[in-house]
């Protein structure tokens, strides 16, 4: 059995505030951890009522419940005094029996879990704002208002504001565009003549992040402010305020602000909402660059009309009698009996979509091959692949599969939105040549200039003679049972030569399957 002096000695080095109270609740012990966590002084605390020391009715209650001989665990907030910062704990109380069983008073172990929430919270933002951005990432076909307004809806429900707007700038920056308003604020609005265009020289808090070229906030917006020009009669009326610029290179191309938070600002808001305005410009510049191709595509429509021709028979003629005999087929599948016709039909209806995914594929790989130089982007290849998995995600559940894809920060790359192709053949490849209930491994790693993806199976594996082959069209290795065009990993190819990247396989080094790898530039 220790001695005493070793049984003070952990009671007062614990990392745990402790107190002892008798049955009266007079404190009769605490240690130095309890006296820093709720902010009084030992001599205050020793010989209090222990029912004083806490303002907090909860935990007032808990210890009554202590005293009555149950023991509590609590959880809440604690205000040291009434202007002071509040402070989280977590409170585990017992009472404590003589052996006889006698009521002899109680003991509370202390955590101050302040940070711990903290970061909890933390987390859930971050993990409310990966949420957003996929959903933005999946957006590519609704229409640029929606978008804006998802996009500033999330932006005030991020940083816990009320109102907010989004605005997008000229090519010079002398111009500021609003786009969308908080709901909120039109419906208070009372200002008779509203614009939509503002001249950045002639705006007061609103053009400071353009101006000044970084975030403002603004904690007190009713204190003097020589940047302030006021505000028209009417207009909603402002506690605080933040803005961020959204820089595309060295230029402003887009800013959005907050307002009316319940506490300050700060630099994490900065962070949540210029990440996510960064989301919605990278999205606009894929629809921009998805429209330019289109119209590169139209452009070269007659400088290769054999292969456009030739292209527009296949999605065209081709197409449609195989839609009528799959249409059929799966009628026949429904109304067929005799199980060696059904066979038959099963055999006519898998054949036909084998001949449907190389119309589709055979057309791609035709478009592609007419492009010589394409426009490029910042692109993180992190959010790119995070899409990929998004939308595989029902092909991913069916075969009861679990795909790997560890990463941290950003990964900007030189790149076309094309690229999104690249990773959802890679991984969709990896899916159908995996056995069920099997993993997939997506990794990126940093070769200098270059990131390189790797995308890691454990399936058959590709024998070394096949290997040289792989990327080539039409060739691919025989799968049985797995239906396929052999082109998936020609446009692959294709799309990485477009990039000045490169394309590779090698055996999985952890078992049986196979490593499928590109590299990308990095941007500069």
């Amino acid at each position: 059995m220790g001695s005493e002096k070793e049984y003070r000695m952990i009671f007062e080095k614990s990392p745990l505030g402790i107190i002892y109270f008798d049955r009266e609740g007079i404190v009769t012990l605490c240690n130095e951890r309890s006296s820093a966590i709720i902010d009084k002084k030992k001599e205050n605390i020793i010989g209090s009522d222990i029912l004083s020391i806490f303002n907090d009715e909860q935990m007032v209650s808990a210890i009554r419940t202590v005293l009555s001989g149950t023991p509590v665990q609590y959880e809440g907030e604690y205000f040291p005094d009434k202007e002071g910062t509040s402070v989280q704990l977590e409170v585990h109380c017992n009472s404590d029996r003589s052996e006889e069983g006698l009521l002899m008073g109680g003991i509370c172990i202390i955590e101050d879990i302040t940070q711990r929430k903290g970061l909890e919270d933390t987390l859930m933002l971050e993990e409310s704002r990966l949420e957003a951005l996929l959903k933005l990432e999946q957006m590519t076909d609704v229409p640029m208002q929606e978008i804006a307004d998802f996009v500033h809806e999330e932006a005030v429900r991020l940083t816990n504001s009320n109102i907010g707007y989004l605005a997008f700038l000229n090519e010079d920056e002398s111009a500021l565009m609003m786009h969308t308003w908080s709901n909120s604020v039109m419906k208070e609005c009372t200002v008779t003549d509203r614009k939509l265009i503002y001249e950045v020289d002639k705006i007061g808090l609103w053009g400071e992040p353009i101006r000044q070229r970084r975030p403002v906030i603004i904690n007190d917006y009713n204190a003097p402010d020589l940047l302030k020009k006021g505000y028209p009669e009417g207009h909603v009326e402002l506690s605080n305020y933040m803005a961020v610029p959204i820089f595309e290179g060295d230029k402003i191309v887009a800013t959005a602000g907050v307002s009316n938070k319940e506490g300050d600002y700060d630099a994490s808001d900065v962070r949540q909402l210029t990440l996510l305005m960064q989301g919605l410009w990278r999205l606009v510049q894929r629809r921009e660059s998805l429209e330019k191709l289109k119209k590169y595509a139209e452009d070269l429509e007659h400088s290769n009309e054999l292969k456009e021709l030739f292209t527009d028979i296949m999605r065209h003629d081709l197409l449609n009698p195989a839609g009528i005999v799959k249409g059929y087929a799966e009628l026949l599948l429904e109304m067929e009996d005799d199980e060696k016709k059904h066979g038959m039909v099963q055999t006519i209806d898998r054949n036909n979509k084998k001949l449907i995914d190389m119309i589709e594929n055979a057309a791609r790989f035709a478009k592609l091959d007419t492009f010589e130089e394409i426009g490029f982007q910042e692109m993180d290849l992190a959010l790119v692949i995070e899409g990929v998995i998004g939308n595989l995600r029902l092909n991913i559940e069916e075969r009861q599969m679990v795909v790997e894809f560890d990463h941290e920060g950003t990964y900007p790359a030189k790149a076309n939105p094309m690229v999104e192709d690249v990773f959802l053949n890679l991984l969709s490849n990896a899916i159908k040549y995996s056995p069920e209930n099997e993993r997939v491994i997506i990794d990126i790693s940093d070769v200098g200039d270059e990131w390189k993806v790797s995308v890691t199976d454990f399936g058959e594996g590709v024998s070394d003679e096949n290997k040289p082959e792989l990327f080539e069209r039409f060739k691919r290795v025989t799968k049985k049972g797995i239906k396929g065009t052999g082109l998936g990993l020609a446009i692959v190819k294709k799309i990485i030569d477009l990039h000045g990247g490169s394309v590779g396989v090698e055996d999985n080094p952890g078992g049986q399957g196979s490593v499928f790898w590109v590299t990308l530039r990095k941007w500069d």
